[in-house]
């Protein structure tokens, strides 16, 4: 049997069809201020101290984020409205197994005025019951603090217009904001309705005073709400990594474009991470790749970079190096024992391009011969230009003094208004590794 019409095209829809139309059209109209709420179970009854009884059902949610008291009706009030004006009065309620809460804007109108997916909800039980298997009844609704969002407290409690700060970064159990200036009147109510709304995974919120200046790039975070401990443990793609996010850097919004560069890489490849912090890229390759040279400038990162490859069981394909990264790429490429670098990666997005100088004439005097493998770079950038892509390419090309080599753009994400940040892949040219330094 095929029941009303479908959007648009005006072909009938099955029963299957009919029904989910309906129940969307319910879920949006029919109780749209009281989400989750639709059916409940049956109310308890519950003593008054006069003798009478109520009835009440509690939240949804664990804790009770709602209480539902069904309200008798006095003598005089009447709610037939629903069931039109030859439907008998009903002054007590009888406990029916399920309340269908519908919102109050429905109370005074008549059957045929309701939206049709409440209708279809009377006539199927008006075809299967002799008499109306409904009843009528009032209720009080208190919807308390656990049952709204997190945008919704914050839309209550800030000032009309304001921006709602509702989205942060995930690090472990750390939730890193980065509120405007207008928040910072309420920034400790904001971070209060943060950990409140995502307890208990979240049991610190934290802020970041200023952006990154230092070669360490660590930040300046102010603890806003929850305990004070900056140092956690987050899994990224079945890795496990400790932090301190208080000594060393991690972004968690890089974790898709990680893992667009690991799909790059070959079980034959020899990784060079040249700032590889605590090892979100140099340990993940290193369950892929043949062996990873992993270094960063930062000694604290260094620490963890080490603890992370023990604590992921593949410290025997990793060496880790601290010191400067131009440092680094000359020795690791110089040195005889290591094994021949097939990929660098350089994710330093402030600096890192100026660091690309490094490999002029990098193998020259080193016995490789012309035929040696030459590494593929992927080197990350910083661009708040008209044409990104094309302003990226030039400070590349002016680092290496190299004009005619190919150079694949991807854009990773818009950190900021106008400022893209990007990654450039590319096989670093023979002119350049091959010439005599000057």
């Amino acid at each position: 049997m095929l029941y009303g019409m479908a959007e648009g095209d005006g072909e009938q829809l099955s029963a299957v069809l009919y029904r989910d139309k309906l129940e969307r059209a319910f879920n949006s109209i029919g109780y749209a201020r009281f989400r989750n709420l639709a059916k409940m179970s049956r109310p308890k009854k519950g003593k008054l101290r006069d003798g009478g009884e109520k009835r009440v059902v509690k939240g949804v949610r664990r804790g009770g984020a709602a209480l539902v008291e069904v309200v008798e009706l006095s003598d005089g009030e009447d709610l037939r409205g629903l069931l039109g004006e030859d439907a008998p009065r009903q002054q007590k309620w009888r406990g029916q197994t399920r309340l269908l809460l519908l919102d109050e804007r429905h109370s005074d109108k008549s059957i045929e005025e309701l939206p049709q997916a409440i209708k279809v909800v009377f006539e199927e039980y008006d075809r299967q019951h002799a008499r109306s298997a409904f009843e009528l009844v009032k209720c009080k609704l208190t919807l308390f603090y656990d049952y709204w969002q997190l945008n919704e407290i914050l839309e209550a409690l800030l000032p009309k217009g304001m921006i709602i700060p509702s989205s942060f970064e995930t690090v472990g159990h750390i939730a890193h904001l980065n509120l405007k200036d207008e928040h910072l009147h309420y920034k400790h109510l904001i971070a209060k309705a943060v950990l409140d709304k995502n307890k208990p995974k979240i049991q610190t919120v934290v802020n970041k005073v200023d952006s990154i200046q230092n070669d360490y790039r660590t930040m300046q975070l102010e603890v806003l709400a929850g305990n004070n401990s900056l140092v956690t443990t987050l899994v990224e793609n079945g890795i496990r990594f400790h932090v301190d996010l208080a000594a060393v850097y991690w972004n968690s919004r890089l974790a898709t474009e990680r893992q667009r560069l690991l799909s790059c890489f070959t079980k034959s490849d020899v990784v060079c991470d040249v700032f590889a912090g605590v090892g979100p890229i140099a340990i993940s390759a290193a369950k892929k790749v043949k062996y990873v040279y992993a270094n960063d400038l930062n000694p604290c990162a260094v620490d963890y970079l080490e603890k992370n490859c023990v604590l992921n069981k593949l410290e025997r394909k990793i060496q880790v190096f601290n010191m400067d990264g131009r440092r680094f790429i000359e020795t690791v490429f110089a040195c005889q024992k290591a094994q021949p670098i097939t990929q660098v990666v350089m994710n330093l997005p402030q600096d890192a391009a100026e660091f690309l100088d490094s490999f002029k004439g990098l193998f020259h005097g080193l016995n490789l011969g012309k035929g040696c493998t030459l590494p593929r770079i992927h080197v990350y950038g910083f661009s708040k230009a008209q044409d990104p892509e094309f302003d990226f390419h030039e400070r590349i090309r002016i680092a290496l003094s190299e004009v005619a080599f190919d150079v694949q753009m991807h854009r990773v994400r818009l950190v900021a208004p106008g400022k893209w940040m990007l990654r450039a892949s590319f096989v670093v040219p023979g002119r350049v590794v091959y010439c005599r330094r000057g």
